[in-house]
């Protein structure tokens, strides 16, 4: 057995709005199409070949670039404690199986970070979306991305930010 500990370093991206929590989370589920995308696991599970996954895939996100996968409300577990409304701390868990397909063939370590994820937390005078990087968290852990890898890393890089500022825009 042979352990390995790699250094290597996220970068965080936050988007800051005066935008109310409630509207940032109703914004964001019509941009992923959260309605739309209840039985994508399953769906994606049936499929046979890559052109049924495409189409699945295509279905789903309705022509925008991402659809989701699921959340994690973590306010409500820090309510358990004491029984107290807490501001909202939300995981939205959200992506697109083409573009992980596409990294994943040249940085199989990508999987640990794909899907992607963003952070909303309620704030007094507004809401913030957080989230990783992509080219920062699904590039090789070690070496130089290839030119495709970083292409495609850069792509996904720009897709997530125009998401987060159309759900933050005032």
């Amino acid at each position: 057995m042979t352990k390995t500990v790699i250094t290597f370093m996220a970068k965080l991206v936050n988007f800051d709005t005066t935008l109310p929590f409630a509207k940032v989370i109703s914004r964001l589920d019509v941009e992923i199409n959260k309605a739309g995308s209840t039985k994508i696991l399953g769906d994606l599970r049936a499929v046979r070949n890559q052109e049924e996954f495409m189409s699945v895939v295509k279905k789903t996100t309705t022509g925008q670039d991402f659809l989701y996968f699921w959340e994690v409300p973590h306010n409500v577990l820090l309510k358990f404690a004491d029984g107290k409304d807490k501001p909202g701390i939300v995981v939205y868990t959200f992506g697109n199986p083409l573009f992980a397909q596409a990294i994943l063939k040249d940085n199989p370590f990508a999987a640990y970070n794909i899907p992607p994820r963003l952070l909303i937390l309620e704030k007094p005078d507004g809401a913030t979306v957080s989230y990783h990087l992509p080219s920062s968290v699904m590039g090789v852990p070690n070496g130089e991305n290839n030119a495709v890898l970083q292409a495609e890393l850069d792509a996904l890089d720009q897709k997530v930010e125009r998401l987060a500022m159309k759900v933050t825009a005032v």
